[in-house]
This record gives C-alpha cells, sequence and structure tokens, in this order.
C-alpha cells in the first residue's frame, strides 16, 4: 500500500496490523516484545483471535507450537538481525510446521530478504519437501499513542550517554527510519541536534540512495535527550499523562502504557488455585474502541481533562446526572461509573482509561511528588540569583534531612539532575561544594541501601553487598554524569539557557529546548536555526545549497516539506509533545512526533545509569 505522507502514521500502523491478521487464521502466532507493545496500541490479542489464529505467544526460544499446528506466522518488532534469526531458528527446530510467514515490521539490519529466506526454508523442507516460507516487510514497528505521537519500542534502551561508541545504536536508528521513508515512498532532509543525532544524518550521508524526484518531502528533526534532562525529570509537568506515569507502575514490557491491577481473571471458586496467579491490570490502550482520552491527557491541563471526561460521561449515562458540583474529583467519576451502561462493550475501553486516571490521582505517593514539585520550583528561582553561589549546600541538607521530609533518593537524585541539566556553562559550580555533595550522597546510599530500587544498586552502584566504599565511589560516578549533563549544550550557540527571568520581580520560568528550537522552527520570521545540522538528501539538493549560498539565498528550513517528524532519541515527556503541539499547530503542514519511549522521572533516572 503507497501510504499518503499527510496522514498520521497510525493510520500506517492501523492498517499494517490489519494487513498482518490477513495471514493469521489457522496459525500459530508468535510476536516479539516490540511487535506485542505495537499490538497492545492497535487492537490487541483480539485483533489476531479473532482473524482466526489458534494461539498467540511470545517469540522465545523455549516456546513452541501444538504438535498438531502446521501454519506459523512470526512478527518481529524490530530490524532483522543475527540473534532474531537465531530464536526464530529455535521455534521453527521445535515445532512441526509446514508454512511459515515471516512478518519483518522494521525493515533489516544485518539481513536480506534472500538470506533469511533460505536460512529457514533449511529447517521447514527438512520435515516437509512442499514446505514453504514466505517473508514479508510490513510496518508494525511504530507504537501510535495518538494521531500526533508515535514511539518505537525496540529503540528503549538505547543509553542517554554514549562516549564515542555509537555503532551499536546508529545502524538500528538508521534502519528505522529508513523503514519509514520507504514506505512513504519519500525524499528526506535530517537535521540534528547532540553527539548521537548526529552521527544517525552521518551514517545516512554514507549510505543514502538516490529517490524518486517527484516524490513528496519528509524532514526529520533528531534531538538527543541529553540536551535536556530537565523536561524529563520535572515533577511540576502540567501534563496529565506525566503525572500517571510517574504515579502508577508501568504495564509488563511496555515503554508506554500503565497499570493498575484490580481483580482476579477468573472468579469461580474452583479455579482458586489460578485466581492466585492472574490478574487483570486496566490500562490505557484501547482494544475495542478509539477513544479520545490519551490525546486528552496529552494536550489539556488537569482540570480541563476532568471536564471534559465529566461531560462525556454524563452524556453516556442512563439517569440524570446532578450538574452543579463545581469541583470534579476521582470519586465522583467513579461513581458516574457505576453506572450500567459502562459495562458494554462499546464502553469499557472509556471506562478503564478513567479508572487509571482516578487511580493516579489517589495515589499515596501523590504527596511525595507534590512535595518534590515545590523543591523543584524554590531551587530553580535560587538558580535564577545570581547572588546565590550555595544552591549545592541546600541539596546537600535534603540529603540529610530526608528522613524527617519524607524523601527518597530517587526523587533527590531527580532534583540534581534537574540542577545540573538547567543550569549552563556561566554558572559555576563550586569544586569544594561538589564534593561534599560527593560525600552527603555517598553516605546517604550506604545509609539507605537495603531501600534502594535494583536499577540504583545494580547499574550505579554495581554491588549487592553495602560497602561505604562502593557507596563512595558510585557517588563520584553520579556527580561525573551530572558534570557530562551540565556540560551538554556547552558547543551550542542558541538554546543554553533553559530558564527565563525577565527581571528580578518575576518568578524564573523553565522553557525546554523543545519548545524553545520548535518556536523558532515555526516563527513566521524563520530564524537562523544554527543549532541544526543538516544532510542533503542528494546531489541535486547539494549543489542548489550551494548555488543559495552563493546568490545569497535563502537556505533550506525543517518546515520546507509535506511532513515534519520531530524525532527525540533517548525518550520523551508528555509536555514536551504539548509543547510541540502547541509550537506547530499553524504552520501548515503534517507534524508528527516520535521517540524511542515515554519517560517518568525515575524511568530517565535510569536511563543515565544503562552502561552501553
Amino acid at each position: 500500500m503507497a501510504f499518503n505522507v499527510d496522514s498520521p502514521f497510525s493510520v500506517m500502523a492501523d492498517w499494517s496490523w490489519n494487513e498482518v491478521c490477513k495471514y493469521a487464521r489457522e496459525a500459530a502466532v508468535f510476536l516479539d516484545d516490540y511487535a506485542a507493545e505495537s499490538l497492545h496500541w492497535h487492537g490487541g490479542c483480539v485483533l489476531l483471535y479473532r482473524a482466526g489464529a489458534k494461539s498467540v505467544k511470545e517469540l522465545s526460544s523455549f516456546e513452541s507450537a501444538n504438535p498438531k499446528d502446521r501454519r506459523c506466522l512470526l512478527v518481529i518488532g524490530k530490524p532483522v538481525d543475527d540473534l532474531t534469526v537465531a530464536i526464530v531458528q529455535d521455534v521453527l527446530n521445535n515445532s512441526n510446521f509446514r508454512y511459515c510467514r515471516f512478518v519483518a515490521g522494521c525493515g533489516f539490519e544485518s539481513y536480506s530478504v534472500e538470506k533469511l529466506e533460505n536460512e529457514l526454508c533449511k529447517i521447514i523442507s527438512a520435515k516437509y519437501e512442499d514446505g514453504t516460507v514466505d517473508v514479508m516487510d510490513i510496518p508494525i514497528s511504530l507504537t501510535c499513542l495518538s494521531p500526533s505521537l508515535f514511539l518505537v519500542p525496540h529503540l528503549q534502551d538505547i543509553p542517554l550517554l554514549i562516549e564515542n561508541n555509537y555503532e551499536a545504536y546508529v545502524p538500528k536508528i538508521a534502519a528505522t527510519l529508513n523503514n519509514i521513508f520507504n514506505h512513504l515512498n519519500v525524499k528526506h532532509d535530517l537535521y540534528a541536534v547532540g553527539p548521537l543525532s548526529e552521527a544517525v544524518f552521518h551514517h545516512f550521508s554514507k549510505t543514502q540512495k538516490t529517490s524518486n524526484a517527484e516524490s513528496s518531502r519528509v524532514n526529520v528533526i533528531l534531538i538527543d535527550r541529553i540536551v535536556d534532562m530537565y523536561a524529563v525529570t520535572d515533577f511540576a509537568s502540567s501534563c496529565p499523562l506525566d503525572k500517571i506515569n510517574m504515579l502508577l507502575p508501568r504495564f509488563p514490557n511496555t515503554c508506554s502504557d500503565v497499570a493498575v491491577i484490580t481483580e482476579p481473571l477468573l472468579q469461580d471458586e474452583k479455579y482458586k488455585s489460578i485466581n492466585e496467579q492472574l490478574e487483570v491490570p486496566m490500562c490505557l490502550a484501547p482494544t475495542l474502541k478509539p477513544t479520545p482520552v490519551v490525546e486528552w491527557l496529552l494536550t489539556k491541563t488537569e482540570k480541563n481533562l476532568l471536564a471534559s471526561i465529566r461531560t462525556t460521561l454524563t452524556e453516556k449515562c442512563s439517569g440524570p446526572i446532578k450538574r452543579t458540583i463545581s469541583r470534579i474529583t476521582p470519586h465522583l467519576l467513579e461513581t458516574i461509573l457505576e453506572d450500567e451502561k459502562f459495562n458494554s462493550k462499546e464502553s469499557i475501553d472509556l471506562k478503564q482509561q478513567v479508572l487509571c486516571i482516578c487511580a493516579a490521582l489517589k495515589s499515596p505517593n501523590l504527596s511525595k511528588i507534590e512535595l518534590a514539585q515545590n523543591i523543584g520550583k524554590l531551587l530553580l528561582q535560587n538558580i535564577s540569583m545570581e547572588s546565590d553561589s550555595d544552591i549545592l549546600i541546600q541539596v546537600s541538607k535534603l540529603f540529610k534531612t530526608r528522613k524527617d521530609r519524607k524523601l527518597t533518593i530517587e526523587i533527590l537524585l531527580c532534583i540534581l539532575v534537574q540542577l545540573y541539566s538547567v543550569v549552563d556553562e556561566d554558572i559555576v559550580m563550586s569544586e569544594e561544594y561538589q564534593i561534599d555533595l560527593e560525600n552527603v550522597v555517598g553516605e546517604a546510599f550506604f545509609e539507605d541501601f537495603e531501600y534502594l530500587p535494583d536499577y540504583i544498586t545494580h547499574d550505579l552502584i554495581g554491588n549487592k553487598i553495602s560497602t561505604l566504599l562502593a557507596c563512595q565511589q558510585a557517588a563520584e560516578k553520579f556527580l561525573f554524569i551530572l558534570k557530562q549533563i551540565k556540560t551538554s549544550r556547552q558547543h551550542f550557540i542558541q538554546y543554553r539557557k533553559l530558564f527565563l527571568r525577565e527581571n528580578p520581580y518575576v518568578p524564573a520560568v523553565y522553557s525546554s529546548f523543545v519548545k524553545q528550537l520548535m518556536d523558532d522552527v515555526c516563527s513566521p520570521m524563520r530564524p537562523n536555526l544554527a543549532v541544526l545540522n543538516t544532510k542533503s538528501d542528494g546531489i541535486t539538493d547539494f549543489l542548489k545549497l550551494g548555488f543559495n549560498k552563493i546568490i545569497n539565498t535563502v537556505n533550506k528550513h525543517p518546515l520546507d516539506c509535506d511532513h515534519l517528524i520531530v524525532f527525540v532519541i533517548g525518550g520523551i515527556s508528555g509536555q514536551e509533545v504539548h509543547s510541540i503541539c502547541e509550537a506547530t499547530k499553524n504552520c501548515g503542514i503534517r507534524v508528527s512526533i516520535g521517540s524511542t519511549r515515554l519517560l517518568s522521572p525515575f524511568e530517565a533516572l535510569h536511563s543515565l545509569f544503562k552502561q552501553v
């Protein structure tokens, strides 16, 4: 199918899964985690079972089909590599298939179609002389949460700090973008901000192919997450989706959804042993019928979100509802949902989404998040005061009094990341105070070792047994990470400062890197965007660019296209999605926002500690 370049990627994803379902009849279906996450947002397993699938299982070397099954459908949500092929071979060897269909959902990284077919045919032909293998390229790797936002789950584990070791990640990112360009049949320009993004477009420069001169154009702005860590560690985000991600656990094996465990799957007493194992998590992903709730979570304030939900629920209610209540609370929404109308198939997706929102707003951790918000705002004001040089002393005191304030070390580490991310090179951090802070953090690690989350003890401290030396070394490593964050924008000509203070009588306001950049990209004045490194699509464009410089005409601009993609490598927050939507709403072209995952403050902290 030739996709319209002006269509949202959700249309491509929905079509792709409907296409996959055509091959599910009488087949044992195997999905990797990334394909499963995409399916989770585009119909769920119900889609495959309705299409006639016999079973749906995880793609694993330890899985096999029923010995009587002769058809299989293998769906891969990442570029096909050696490890994927090895797992597929194990599944085929463990089973008794005669017909095999293989869906490459994100193209190929180290394999060609012909080579893959030959490898799989060897296994099938050894069991059945008339066995067949079909390899298909269907773009199912995108997980679309709304018409404007898509995620690429197979890139979710990219570390945020990579020291000149891009080889393991650049080919995967490039293969993902190429897969999008190929299915859209478009020309493209890349614009890059940050070292990893620059490595990706240098890769494109070396491997680019000549594109159809008459095809449409898609421009991509690639942004490294590390250039603005404040946006994903800020507890004061006004985006409701960010608050939900802070307060609720992730849906198992996903980077895009949350889960609320409510009740056992089976209620019958004779299944008591199963009751203890299987539970149904409520989540935000709709299965039976699309709803606007996720889009509201991204674009509305909490007050407007609750008002829109109440209006929608009251319209569906079978009985009268009082409309004079001024304050909308989770209890009020839960009371409305008790109406039998919301137990129908038409309303069940809306019901579970609203219950997820209510669970977040009733979370026992809400008070801690609100305290972290206030501390973050106070520190931001202190940073903006040029005379205040003891900001690190204040943070050290927070660590020492954390138990009295009921603050966790996780929250305090996030606040430190905010602090070092928002300042620029003009603000000098005293080396003496940084050493003192390092000692305080090390002592805190040692004292609270048994309460630390696994990712801190494993990835940062690297020791299962608490020792003061290991904790001090971890603190030293953390301070080194903070200094890297502080220098992440030092070479930029623009957007080095992420907070604005017009005069001493006005509070300082955080202004994200993405917001400042996109405001300028969409400005009618088209200011010079020196921060963007650009790669042209071909030699013709390169010659045109050189000619433009000679005659002093306007150079290329990100908006000179039919479809603009803003892609943040390393994760994105809901507030950033909202900022991009606001900046681009009047730009006149389709704008899609992409990233490798959604990030809560704690997940952002975890990503900083991941080893390359």
